[in-house]
This record gives structure tokens, C-alpha cells and sequence, in this order.
């Protein structure tokens, strides 16, 4: 069966880039984080496995909004971006999305992302086939 897998992340436009908070992550733009998230999507199917792109809000809107997403099917990996896992005014967003993706998607595997860019490894360190084994 074909490894399932959710990306979540911030949508590139509800992030202010000048702010202190997203000043770790050099040279991100509006335009680079939408086509290194677009890529990394297509990548990712392009190499077998299913993959949906769940974009969020900040705050109870995101974090709303990812649990509705991972209310709808069963995923085998959780993918969670940098920009709600590395900012630490993202930390009670970030605790919701692991929180609900704990209660939806038992035995799903969290996948972090090491840069924003587009790879498969991410993912293939828990399902290196997407053809594989599930759960």
C-alpha cells in the first residue's frame, strides 16, 4: 500500500518575513517558501509516495485547521514545518498540531524537515519505499 503522508505548514502568506521571529531563516520570501513547498509536494510524488498540503493560519485557526485535515483520512507520516516547529511563539501551535495528529493519526511517524527544501529523504528515513509496509 502506498505510503500516505501530510505536509503541514505556514501558508507563505500570513507570515510577516521582516519579523524577528522568521529572521533564522535567511533569504525566505513569500515566493521562495511557496516554491520550496510546491516542490517539496511534488517531489515527493513524483518518488510514489501520496502526499496532501495543508497550509495554516497562526494560532487556533492553524491549529484548527490542521486537525480538520487530519480528521478526513489516515496518514502514515506527519510532516511538520520548520516555521511552526522552530519558532518559539509557534510552541502551543505546534503542541496542537503533535496533540491531534496524536489522537487522529495513531501510529503515524512525525517527519521534520532538516532544510526548507525539497527531498524525499525526510520521509524515506521512516518509509524509504513508499510502496512499503504501513503500520
Amino acid at each position: 500500500m502506498t505510503i500516505t503522508a501530510i505536509q503541514i505548514g505556514l501558508d507563505p502568506d500570513v507570515i510577516d518575513y521582516a519579523s524577528p521571529d522568521f529572521a533564522q531563516f535567511r533569504g525566505l520570501s513569500k515566493d521562495a517558501l511557496r516554491a520550496a513547498n510546491e516542490e517539496n509536494v511534488a517531489v515527493l510524488r513524483a518518488a510514489g509516495y501520496r502526499v496532501d498540503n495543508c497550509l495554516i493560519d497562526f494560532g487556533d485557526a492553524g491549529a484548527d485547521k490542521a486537525r480538520q485535515w487530519l480528521d478526513t483520512k489516515r496518514y502514515d507520516a506527519v510532516l511538520i514545518g520548520a516555521g511552526v516547529r522552530l519558532v518559539a511563539n509557534n510552541t502551543l501551535l505546534f503542541e496542537s498540531i503533535v496533540n491531534a495528529a496524536h489522537v487522529a493519526q495513531p501510529g503515524c511517524r512525525f517527519v521534520f524537515n532538516q532544510a526548507a527544501k525539497a527531498t524525499p529523504d525526510d520521509i524515506r528515513r521512516w518509509y524509504p519505499d513508499p510502496e512499503g509496509a504501513v503500520r
